[in-house]
């Protein structure tokens, strides 16, 4: 969760946009069910699905706030 309010902190502070806010949001959701996912059912499969979607999760993430920056 505190990963979710952190990544959300570059739209609050005015140094990205529309465009990051909804890729944050989009992803945040994702990996939080993941997180839940996890938490809950503890099958063998879901800590790597997890780990693999983490890196992804960062790519979008830092692709959304460049082309959030290129296209204010």
């Amino acid at each position: 969760m505190i990963l979710s309010i952190v990544t959300l902190l570059p739209y609050v502070i005015g140094m990205s946009g529309l465009i990051y806010l909804i890729a944050a949001i989009v992803l945040n959701a994702r990996f939080l069910w993941q997180a839940i996912e996890l938490k809950v059912t503890r099958r063998d499969d879901l800590p790597m699905r997890m780990f693999r979607f983490s890196i992804v999760y960062l790519m979008w993430l830092f692709l959304a706030l460049l082309l959030d920056h290129y296209f204010r």
